[in-house]
């Protein structure tokens, strides 16, 4: 069982009246988990949302993934170049995700990184574009952190629309999903872990309420990592 997958069931188990009432176990993946509910069998599966980025060619790609990448790729570079950097001097490095090629991508930032690095002095700042991404280099006074270079990761794919991405993660987790889960028996729920904290259990039901995709699903949670549940109404 993963870590998500507990954490789902603990929090279901909380919101519906505590280990007296409901218990759970490993599903067979689908389903991921299996409730036992005052004597009652329901399976459960279990999925994440997280924001979508919209390509030029209209294409989906994950925030969480370009995001990931470019976290990694900056943790890396403090790694191999931040006890390098002078006492007085840290690196800032904001990255606006994606980049088209990741090996080729890393291999001319560190290049580009161990220039800086060879004369930092506070102020200096360069920007360059690499693989399509846009990247901003400054060198700023020292602070009190053991990590001597840090990074923001933007993304220029990201919709500032909380509703349209709401509404364009429900469908595809809810249309992939039942498309797994469609042949088990029922009654099957959904649990939904919410990466896009923009977005509230307001704004998923306003989206599940625009959605016209007909599911297996008998009823749909919304669960955040502090355990907060949330049902949402669906009309499938």
């Amino acid at each position: 069982m993963r870590d998500e997958e507990a954490h789902v069931g603990r929090s279901l188990v909380a919101f519906l009246g505590g280990p007296e009432h409901a218990q759970f176990e490993p599903g067979d993946d689908p389903p991921d988990l299996v409730f036992f509910l005052d004597g009652d069998r329901v399976g459960v599966e279990v999925t994440r949302l997280s924001q979508f980025t919209i390509r030029p060619d209209g294409t989906l790609g994950n925030r969480t993934t370009d995001d990931s990448f470019g976290l990694r790729a900056v943790d890396e570079l403090n790694a191999k170049f931040g006890s390098a950097l002078p006492d007085d001097v840290d690196l800032f490095i904001h990255v606006e995700m994606p980049a088209q090629s990741g090996g080729k991508f890393k291999s001319k930032l560190t290049a580009w990184v161990q220039e800086i690095v060879a004369s930092p002095a506070v102020g200096r700042e360069e920007e360059r574009v690499i693989e399509g991404a846009s990247v901003r280099i400054r060198a700023i006074n020292r602070r009190k952190s053991e990590k001597r270079i840090v990074g923001l990761i933007g993304n220029g794919y990201s919709s500032p629309d909380v509703g349209l991405n709401a509404l364009l993660l429900l469908e595809d987790r809810i249309a992939t999903k039942n498309e797994i889960c469609s042949g088990l028996p029922r009654p099957v729920w959904l649990a939904l872990l919410n990466d896009y904290w923009l977005a509230d259990a307001d704004s998923y039901q306003l989206a599940m309420g625009k959605l016209p995709i007909q599911h297996c699903f008998k009823r749909i949670f919304l669960v955040r990592d502090d355990g907060h549940v949330s049902e949402l109404r669906s009309e499938a």
